[in-house]
């Protein structure tokens, strides 16, 4: 097994719980409704997952990554449709996409829409798969989503609906039948692939694909929206860079946690919740809120702070494996040493060697 030679940047990953727009999965949550679900049992379900209900209907809110995917599988699973997924793409709104999503609808072209709308996306959504845009040598347009091998695998009708939302709305947006070249995806193809061919157009669907991929004519960039509106675009913009700005101080919080845990830790003193947040100057019910605004656990972050000053004493300093246990507060040598192997993979004597990917 081969690990990164970066260590550190499994600290980032593991303080922040990943999230995902509430969005994505509101179109599922309506169906339940429809399909008999009562609002309490849906709100029953919801609060299991670790899900507000009213969320749902927040077109900027972020719900628990896992919370929200398990919640889907339920509904996906009691719908007893495989394609469920292609079927609501055909009612597909902009706001699935959430606020990018409804700022690309307001403007003149989809090239406009792709590049501004997703640079939004980008700036949001951090966590989001990796969306790749480009024009290829074989004239085509591709838009392709790499998702993380880390994360569960995600529900095939997320997925579908995702991707087929994309083909409904462009369709909306220009008033073309645009008809897709191919389509990838990175599940196994389903025992009756038709909803597909007559939702994309085509009948060059690949699937168990690395990548979610959907292939349009390039052409289609140029087409025009049939009801542009700039001043909601202008207004719209402004509310999406108020966000950006909100993102933003929210990660400034966690990083002056972070080094107000590193200062603490390097002074042999108190490293929690409410001595961090008398270092910042607020109240501990406070702090707790702004980390979980940001999806952050302070254990988690703690912990990670914890092995980051570990690992970099291993690789500056001789002390042993106990001395460094108690200066960055674990119990034990032992505690520290599942830690490291935890966060990295590796032992401490190879993290000591340097960090030079041993094992």
């Amino acid at each position: 097994m081969s690990y990164s030679k970066d260590p550190m940047r499994h600290f980032a990953d593991s303080s922040r719980q990943k999230t995902l727009s509430a969005s994505l999965i509101s179109p599922f949550v309506l169906h339940a409704s429809r399909a008999g679900w009562s609002e309490e049992e849906l709100t029953d379900r919801c609060a299991h997952h670790g899900i507000r209900r009213a969320a749902l209907d927040d077109l900027t809110a972020r719900v628990p990554q896992a919370g929200a995917l398990a919640l889907l599988k339920e509904i996906c699973a009691r719908s007893r449709d495989e394609n469920l997924g292609i079927h609501l793409a055909r009612e597909a709104d902009p706001s699935w996409m959430s606020l990018p999503g409804v700022l690309g609808m307001t403007l003149t072209s989809v090239r406009d829409a792709i590049e501004i709308g997703g640079y939004y996306g980008r700036r949001l959504d951090s966590s989001a798969p990796n969306r790749r845009c480009h024009v290829r040598d074989d004239g085509l347009l591709h838009l392709s989503y790499v998702l993380d091998p880390r994360d569960a695998a995600w529900p095939r009708q997320l997925v579908e609906a995702g991707i087929g939302a994309i083909v409904v709305i462009l369709r909306r947006f220009t008033g073309v039948d645009i008809k897709a070249t191919r389509v990838s995806f990175p599940h196994a193809a389903p025992a009756d692939p038709a909803p597909h061919v007559a939702l994309f157009g085509t009948t060059d669907l690949r699937f168990e694909a690395p990548f979610v991929e959907l292939v349009l004519p390039a052409s289609v960039l140029d087409l025009r929206h049939q009801s542009a509106d700039p001043g909601l675009a202008a207004y719209l913009r402004r509310q999406a860079d108020a966000l950006v700005e909100q993102v933003a101080r929210e990660d400034d919080i966690v990083e002056a946690v972070r080094q107000s845990l590193r200062e603490a830790l390097d002074g042999a003193a108190e490293a929690s919740l409410g001595s961090a947040a008398r270092r910042l100057g607020v109240t501990s019910r406070t702090l707790q809120r702004h980390l979980a605004e940001a999806g952050v656990r302070f254990s988690a972050l703690l912990e990670g702070v914890r092995y980051e000053m570990a690992v970099a004493l291993l690789d500056r300093s001789g002390k042993s494996l106990d001395e460094i246990a108690e200066q960055v507060g674990f119990s034990d040598a032992r505690s520290l040493r599942r830690a490291l192997k935890r966060h990295s993979g590796r032992t401490p004597s190879a993290l000591r060697r340097g960090n030079d990917g041993g094992a």
